[in-house]
C-alpha cells in the first residue's frame, strides 16, 4: 500500500470520526456536515463527493438508532425549560455560535425589547454533551447602561436562578453554586438529540 492510499484511508476514518460527532450533536442537516467535513478536510485531499459517501450511511444508521429511542429525551427537556424561559423574556439559544467568547458577543443581538437576560450554550459545549460530559450553560442578564457591577452581578444571579428552575421544572440534573462568574452544569446528561426532519 502505497502513502497516498494510507493517507486517504486515514483522511477519510477520521472524517467519519468527526461526521459520527456532528450527527451525533444533532443540529446540522446532512449536507452542513459534508460541507463542514470538506471545510475541516479539504486541505488533506477530502472533497465534497467523497464527504457525502461518508454522511449518507452514518445518517440513515443514526435514523435508525432514533426508532428506539424513548419518547421524551433529555434534549426534549432541554428544549422544554428554553422554551418556558424564553416566554419570560429570556433569550434562551441552543447550539449558538462556535465559541463562549463569541456567544457572549453576538447573544445581545437575539434580544427583543423586553429580553431580561440570556442563556446559550455553544458548539462546543453541544459537542462535549454529545461526547458525554454533560453540558454547561452560559447565562447572564442585558446590562442596562450606568448600571453598577454589583447590580449587574446581582442580576446574573436571578437569571441564574430561573434557568435552574426552568431545568429542574424540566427533570434535568443541574449543578451551580450561586456564582455569576460560574456556568450552569447539566449533568449527568444523555445527549439523544434527533436529527432534523
Amino acid at each position: 500500500m502505497n502513502q497516498e492510499t494510507e493517507l486517504t484511508f486515514d483522511v477519510r476514518r477520521e472524517a467519519e470520526e468527526r461526521a459520527r460527532e456532528l450527527i451525533r450533536c444533532g443540529f446540522q442537516e446532512q449536507d452542513e456536515i459534508a460541507e463542514s467535513l470538506v471545510e475541516e478536510f479539504e486541505d488533506q485531499g477530502l472533497e465534497e463527493e467523497d464527504a457525502e459517501e461518508i454522511v449518507a450511511p452514518l445518517w440513515r444508521e443514526r435514523l435508525a438508532e432514533q426508532a428506539s429511542w424513548p419518547e421524551t429525551t433529555d434534549v426534549d427537556r432541554l428544549e422544554e425549560a428554553f422554551d418556558a424561559l424564553e416566554e419570560q423574556g429570556i433569550v434562551a439559544a441552543m447550539d449558538f455560535t462556535c465559541c463562549a467568547s463569541c456567544g457572549y458577543d453576538e447573544i445581545g443581538g437575539e434580544a427583543e425589547e423586553d429580553s431580561r437576560g440570556f442563556v446559550f450554550f455553544h458548539q462546543q459545549d453541544t459537542e462535549g454533551a454529545a461526547a458525554g460530559r454533560g453540558l454547561m450553560l452560559r447565562y447572564g442578564g442585558f446590562r442596562a447602561e450606568g448600571e453598577s457591577k454589583e447590580s449587574a452581578e446581582r442580576r446574573t444571579v436571578e437569571i441564574g436562578r430561573e434557568v435552574v428552575s426552568a431545568l429542574e421544572a424540566a427533570g434535568l440534573p443541574v449543578e451551580w453554586d450561586g456564582s455569576p462568574g460560574k456556568a450552569i452544569a447539566v449533568t449527568p446528561l444523555t445527549w439523544l438529540n434527533r436529527l432534523p426532519e
